[in-house]
């Protein structure tokens, strides 16, 4: 076979192709290699991400009544210290403590030495309400020898009953009342204040219904029971410094009722 002979024209446009390919093929050979490609990433640990909350805080509106029982709230206080650990200081116990006065109460009749309905001992303190509001108020007067600390004290302890009839869930209320400025209790008493508060319609110290102290239907007749305020659980009080009294409020038709064995239950002083 003769070889192929290419024009005369077309030797130099061969040549400068073989030049430009070879010089191609010289930079790829000098060009630095590209990194593997690599999926390191899925593997790595990611951040945690916690998720948001889909129910509401349980006191989510802070001018609504709990909904819960508090006693169910308090027994976190009872475990951390050990209920058999507090002290009981006797308010009533068929007689008045030393220092502690009924004379503030209003539109209701007392009886200190009942013997129809006793929880123990030999008497309770009957309570006859006048009209649909009655208060009977325990005040600790200026005689006193013994002084109460808010820091000190953990909660109203007494047994209650209406006597011949029921007593309901919502008849009734439970307040404890303190100072910043007296060790006891003054009439018309302002150092305890809520900050923010506009108005002075409603009480400074919560008036806490039975049904929000474990009581969730009526009190049988003829029957005692023992009822606990715990002032932790008391969330919407001020911050004061001297607990110096609490009262019961009957604002239904309660035609008696009968208290016994009232105390305060307190930190020891050790502690």
């Amino acid at each position: 076979m003769l070889p192929i002979r290419y024009p005369r024209c077309m030797t130099p446009l061969i040549l400068l192709l073989s030049i430009f390919m070879m010089g191609s093929c010289g930079n790829q050979a000098e060009s630095p290699p590209y990194a593997a490609p690599t999926i390191s990433s899925i593997f790595e640990i990611q951040p945690t991400i916690k998720p948001i909350p889909t129910t509401e805080p349980e006191f989510g509106n802070a001018n609504s009544l709990p909904t819960t029982n508090p006693t169910t709230i308090a027994q976190a206080t009872i475990t951390a210290l050990g209920e058999n650990k507090l002290m009981a200081v006797p308010i009533y116990n068929d007689t008045l403590s030393d220092g502690w006065s009924l004379k503030n109460s209003s539109q209701v009749v007392i009886d200190v030495r009942n013997q129809d309905f006793v929880h123990q001992g030999r008497f309770s303190l009957k309570a006859q309400p006048q009209i649909n509001l009655g208060i009977l108020y325990f005040t600790l007067d200026e005689t006193t020898k013994r002084y109460f600390s808010r820091s000190k004290v953990q909660a109203l302890q007494f047994y209650l009953s209406g006597g011949d009839n029921s007593l309901d869930s919502d008849s009734m209320t439970v307040t404890i009342v303190g100072s910043n400025a007296h060790p006891y209790w003054v009439k018309n008493d302002t150092s305890v204040k809520i900050d923010g508060r506009v108005t002075d319609n409603h009480p400074l110290f919560s008036e806490t219904r039975l049904y929000f102290l474990g009581i969730n239907k009526p009190i049988p007749p003829k029957t005692h029971v023992k009822i606990t305020v715990w002032l932790n659980d008391l969330i919407y009080d001020p911050a004061y410094t001297y607990v110096t009294g609490f009262y019961f409020k009957t604002e239904k038709t309660v035609s008696k009722f009968y208290i016994d064995d009232v105390k305060l239950l307190m930190q020891p002083t050790s502690l």
